[in-house]
């Protein structure tokens, strides 16, 4: 196995659990500051928030209730009652569907001795609110949730697909559908609806057009930078109508995050060495690329997800072709398990365009706009960040960000990111909003 003699994880078991799960603002809201909270220019009084799985709560490769209440806007709503904020309602699922669509959960403590045993201790949590059927991507459809909503959250939306009709179909989005009546109604007619009353929004749209072509290994296609542009602009228009002011989000350099840096290149090769002792040690894998088969270079990425596929490099009975998997030009590991330099080149292309086209629809809007990099890039350092006596670090589990499926965030990397929201939007309309305290936000949780 890929993770045999990792000695990383030496550490697993003083960092791995945190506290338990906040329910609310409840705890320390004021994350300490004795400042009095004013609301600036901006009004509070009625918050919506409009994005992708980020923004919905989506972890450990699922959306679930737990998942859904330590959502950023969720912590972000109850700060903003600190200074005249209302109530922030969410597509809960109930308490009786509460695996929602189903999440990855740790069931036991890799060992120290054996890192191996990292795939084992990841279970599968079944779905909870599963009414029958699938929708494309084999998600369950779930119980529906039709009324008024403030956290649009939609997992899997891109830019691209916001005026798309029948994106909420059965045979569309399964989270989209499960949030509307109509399958026609589009996400930005969802999207107007819910505005309604609205004073203040949050907008974290975009990171699925890259993501979805970062996790495939560039099978999946970047969006077109003209329909990003018309219908990231459409979306802006809607959101600022009347003066209504709010905060942008940008899109985080998506190969920093675990899933692509928990299996390097060094560490496959130095496991397959010890694994097939060839006379003459591998110093590279071959891989199919979009120009042809080659040997990997410095820049190719494996994959999280893919760690099986991995597993079984070497072996003559898997893949197409002829000849060991992953180690011969007659049968190389296929394209859509590497994401190659060049596929890392024109995905950070197309990130900087589409942070671009954002941060200039922020500006042209007057609202205020935030790099989730200033603050992923410091926990993604070599000594992470430290806050209320806790570190943090882009570690895959003990770090304490991001959940079981290596890129989206734990509750508590929730709380760091609305904290630097928080710290975007006083730093636009003049407000003191207090911070929370991420160490009263679970890390990775522990199950049976």
């Amino acid at each position: 196995m890929l993770f045999k003699n990792r000695s990383q994880w030496g550490l697993v078991f003083t960092i791995l659990v945190g506290l338990g799960a906040c329910t609310n603002n409840d705890i320390d809201p004021t994350g300490g500051s004795t400042a009095t909270p004013t609301k600036g220019s901006a009004d509070f009084t009625k918050y919506v928030a409009v994005g992708n799985s980020l923004t919905a709560g989506y972890a450990d490769g699922g959306l679930y209730r737990d998942s859904q209440i330590n959502s950023y806007p969720n912590i972000l709503a109850g700060q903003f009652a600190l200074v005249g904020g209302g109530s922030f309602v969410q597509p809960l699922f109930t308490e009786a569907q509460a695996a929602g669509s189903g999440y990855l959960k740790l069931i036991k403590v890799p060992s120290p001795t054996d890192p191996s045993s990292l795939l084992s201790s990841i279970g599968q949590v079944a779905p909870g609110a599963a009414r029958g059927g699938f929708a494309a991507g084999n998600i369950p459809l779930m119980t529906k949730f039709t009324d008024a909503n403030q956290n649009l959250g939609v997992p899997g939306i891109r830019v691209s697909d916001i005026l798309t009709p029948n994106y909420g179909s059965t045979q569309g989005n399964a989270y989209f559908e499960r949030l509307i009546a109509n399958p026609l109604t589009t996400y930005f007619q969802y999207m107007s609806d819910n505005l309604s009353g609205a004073t203040f929004f949050s907008c974290w749209l975009g990171n699925n057009d890259a993501l979805g072509y970062a996790t495939s290994g560039g099978d999946t296609p970047l969006t077109p930078t003209a329909l990003f542009t018309t219908n990231f602009t459409a979306a802006m228009n809607k959101l600022t109508e009347g003066g209504r002011k709010g905060v942008v989000i940008g899109i985080p350099t998506i190969t920093t995050s675990p899933y692509f840096t928990t299996l390097p290149l060094s560490l496959v090769l130095a496991q397959l060495n010890l694994v097939l002792r060839p006379t003459t040690p591998l110093t590279a894998l071959v891989i199919q690329t979009a120009n042809g088969v080659r040997a990997t270079q410095t820049g190719d990425l494996l994959m999280l997800s893919n760690a099986l596929d991995y597993a079984n490099i070497g072996s003559t009975s898997v893949g197409t072709k002829v000849g060991p998997y992953g180690l011969s030009i007659t049968n190389p590991l296929p394209n859509k398990i590497v994401l190659d330099a060049g596929e890392v080149t024109a995905l950070n292309a197309a990130i900087s365009t589409y942070n671009g086209i954002m941060k200039a629809q922020a500006d042209a809007k007057g609202t205020a706009y935030v790099d989730p990099n200033t603050i992923l890039n410091q926990i993604g350092s070599g000594t992470g960040i430290s806050q209320n006596g806790v570190t943090y670090t882009s570690s895959f589990i003990q770090g304490g960000v991001f959940s079981l499926d290596g890129i989206h965030l734990t509750p508590a990397g929730y709380a760091l990111m609305a904290n630097e929201i928080i710290k975007g939007i006083n730093a636009k309309y003049g407000s003191t909003i207090p911070a929370v305290n991420p160490a009263n936000y679970r890390r990775v949780l522990l199950q049976q």
